[in-house]
């Protein structure tokens, strides 16, 4: 799968009547205040062409061919990246990521256009108003008819094979996340913790992530983990919902 500046497939898939497909764009140095980035632009397509997003890829070093290389897959979140929220840990999480891959070269931290863990952010902001009157951020989903989780994670698999990687140490405090990438081909070697300590107006959405959606917090949230629940909505390469057991 050769990249390209003008936009052929660097990586599709056509499996009866889905197609996915992730071409990368073009790739440009950017510096930043915490060191400089390769950033490379790609184009993707799935759910038979009706979706489509535009993920990012920031890289330091050249983990071309590696193995073993630290990926953060991050999911956008404007309110706390943006306004600067307090009620998630997204953005200290994304700081968190680049930090690391300066400190750590080579490393990618992708960036998925997925925001409110894939319900679009006008859905987010309903689910916050259910939330001010008391629901958690499950409940808050469900009242609206909505998944607990419906992010599409194939061109993570693609941007991954563009580049040669070929095993990965992951940082996220989600198995969820690693069984979904397993189940699409990825070998992750490592789960890295990426744990931020819960604040006040944070307390109650990270408490609620691993009680009811599997993420291991650690000391970051005081309550053990109940049993799981959670009408997950990962989609695999067919397009079809993918519901991996909890690893261990």
């Amino acid at each position: 799968m050769e990249p390209s500046l003008n936009g052929n497939s660097s990586g599709s898939r056509r499996d009866g009547d889905s197609f996915v497909s992730t071409q990368f764009v073009a790739e440009s140095l950017i510096p930043t205040a915490s060191g400089k980035y390769r950033v490379r632009a790609y184009r993707h397509s799935y759910d038979g062409g009706r979706t489509c997003s535009e993920p990012t890829c920031i890289i330091t070093g050249r983990p071309e061919g590696g193995e073993g290389v630290p990926v953060r897959v991050h999911d956008a979140c404007f309110t706390s990246e943006v306004l600067g929220s307090l009620k998630c840990d997204c953005a200290d999480q994304f700081r968190l990521a680049q930090r690391y891959i300066q400190e750590h070269p080579p490393g990618i931290l992708i960036y998925l256009q997925q925001e409110g863990r894939g319900i679009g952010l006008a859905n987010k902001i309903a689910a916050y108003a259910l939330q001010e009157e008391g629901l958690d951020t499950v409940d808050a989903n469900r009242a609206l008819g909505l998944p607990d989780d419906c992010r599409e994670y194939t061109s993570v698999r693609n941007i991954l094979a563009d580049l040669g990687v070929r095993s990965i140490r992951l940082m996220t405090n989600n198995p969820r996340k690693i069984a979904v990438l397993e189940e699409l081909g990825l070998v992750v070697v490592e789960r890295l913790p990426c744990l931020v300590q819960a604040q006040e107006h944070s307390l109650g959405y990270l408490t609620t992530k691993q009680n009811r959606m599997s993420h291991i917090m650690g000391a970051a949230v005081a309550d053990e983990p109940a049993e799981l629940d959670g009408s997950f909505c990962f989609w695999d390469h067919d397009g079809e919902p993918l519901q991996p057991s909890p690893m261990t």
